[in-house]
């Protein structure tokens, strides 16, 4: 364990998980359903019980609709380990001027499920609605995000890594029972996603190896019956 194995991963998944919602612009109508207004939904990385005490202390600027992302769990899929030594090769870039000169092997990285908490908070109904509507019909029950094999590689050539996003399909509503007089209304909707990732292990240790770019052989020229005559004896 003396190298340390950090090259950001779920940081990096994280992002691109918020970056595969934070789009949602909401509408406000009137009582014609008519359009006049646009909102932004915000998004932030906190516990929902953080965020509730947040719109709470009015000191603070946070203002509804926010939904609130945060980590639950991280836990080793056994169904996604198909080889745990023997890795893989890639070009590497050695210098500035001597790209893909070498091939480093990879270990194979640890498949990982991160479980992710989303709490969706709103004051009117419409918004939640919206909101919902907006992730819910492109979950069915997954989307897939796109990343990259991290920098610490020093890959020549970037290389793509797929990960399933895996929503568990339920939503927990909750509306407000007993309020006090100076509460504001609010209702909040839970759900939790999967992000099937991988965790590598140190990419600095690599053991590289040069690329073979030339292969010296001598070749003979033979006459067709000679090699007519080689084939019908290989076949005794």
């Amino acid at each position: 364990m003396k190298h340390q194995a950090f090259s950001f991963e779920i940081k990096d998944l994280l992002i691109q998980f918020v970056a595969a919602f934070d789009d949602i612009i909401i509408k406000r109508f009137n009582d014609k359903r008519e359009e006049v207004n646009k909102i932004q939904v915000r998004y932030v990385y906190s516990p929902k019980q953080r965020v509730l005490y947040d719109i709470v202390n009015r000191s603070q600027n946070l203002t509804l609709p926010v939904v609130a992302v945060s980590i639950a769990s991280v836990s080793r899929d056994n169904e996604r380990v198909f080889n745990k030594l023997a890795g893989f090769y890639f070009n590497k870039t050695s210098s500035e001027t001597d790209r893909g000169a070498t091939s480093a092997h990879i270990k194979a990285p640890v498949p990982v499920n991160i479980g992710i908490n989303m709490s969706i908070i709103s004051k009117y109904q419409s918004d939640m609605d919206q909101i919902l509507s907006n992730f819910v019909p492109y979950n069915d029950p997954y989307i897939v995000i796109s990343w990259k094999i991290p920098n610490e590689a020093k890959l020549s050539v970037p290389q793509e890594i797929r990960s399933e996003i895996l929503w568990d399909g339920n939503i927990s509503l909750k509306y407000p029972e007993d309020m006090g007089a100076n509460e504001k209304y609010r209702l909040t909707a839970d759900t939790t996603f999967i992000i099937k990732g991988w965790l590598f292990k140190d990419l600095n240790a690599q053991d590289s190896a040069p690329n073979i770019f030339f292969i010296n052989s001598n070749f003979i020229n033979e006459s067709i019956s000679n090699l007519t005559l080689l084939q019908q004896l290989s076949n005794y």
